[in-house]
């Protein structure tokens, strides 16, 4: 469960939040919704601890994983696209490297069969870890993601900081959607993105595993995705348990507001 407790947030003489309380369950999906400067970024960027409130906090577990994906200045470089979509599976590739260094190590004969069987005992645990985990389908996973967002085959040997700032996002979300974080903070996620991969990304949230907030100007994706909507309006945030279209019909006023 994550809450924000007593959260208050200003800039200037503008207060975003105003001593907040508000909680959200696991894998529930939220649409954030509001005019341009209402604070939905600020919120996202709270929740990534990139920045802090003026007071309040926001209250998660310890070992949860956040993944934030900002509307701009993404850049990557130094590997190939599918090199870095695959980065996303950071524990599985950390696992399988030792496993391939155990296999180098396991056909030295100079080592003593006491060291050879807690090898081969370390080796059957990562080799089961790798498996349940479902390692043996990485790349299929990343090549079937980058092709729904766009990228082709011929793309992926491509060097990353050949391609435009668009492109870096996409490649940015590919990375998020892999590695799977518990809690993922989108914010414009469909800016740079056509139709086809704007569809694409709403599948693999539909099957997201962890929590969702999206914010966007995407009334589709926004529909599709959210189960639950947190609109910023005049007068202060209004938690509504449903659909955006369910949000429309109980505040009809609200999309001429900008949501």
């Amino acid at each position: 469960m994550i809450q924000l407790s007593d959260l208050t947030k200003s800039f200037g003489d503008r207060t975003l939040f105003d001593h907040v309380t508000w909680q959200i369950s696991p894998r529930e999906r939220v649409g954030l919704c509001g005019p341009n400067g209402a604070g939905k970024t600020t919120l996202l960027r709270m929740m990534a601890g990139l920045e802090e409130p003026d007071s309040g906090a926001i209250l998660k577990p310890s070992a949860l994983t956040a993944g934030y994906l900002p509307q701009d200045g993404l850049s990557h470089r130094g590997r190939t696209v599918f090199e870095e979509a695959s980065s996303g599976f950071a524990e599985l590739l950390e696992i399988k490297a030792e496993m391939h260094a155990l296999e180098a190590r396991l056909g030295d004969p100079s080592i003593p069969d006491a060291t050879h069987e807690t090898m081969l005992s370390r080796y059957s645990d990562l080799q089961d870890r790798f498996r349940l985990n479902d390692g043996y389908n990485m790349e299929l996973k990343t090549a079937t993601v980058l092709r729904g967002l766009g990228f082709d085959n011929t793309d992926f040997e491509r060097q990353t900081d050949t391609f435009s700032g668009g492109w870096q996002m996409r490649l940015a979300l590919a990375k998020l959607l892999l590695g799977q974080p518990d809690l993922l903070l989108l914010d414009e996620p469909t800016n740079h993105l056509d139709l086809e991969a704007v569809n694409a990304l709403g599948e693999g949230l539909a099957s997201f595993p962890g929590t969702v907030f999206v914010v966007s100007h995407d009334r589709d994706l926004i529909s599709d995705v959210g189960t639950r909507i947190l609109a910023f309006t005049s007068e202060g945030l209004v938690d509504f348990p449903g659909s955006f279209e369910e949000y429309l019909e109980k505040h009809p006023l609200a999309e001429r507001r900008g949501h």
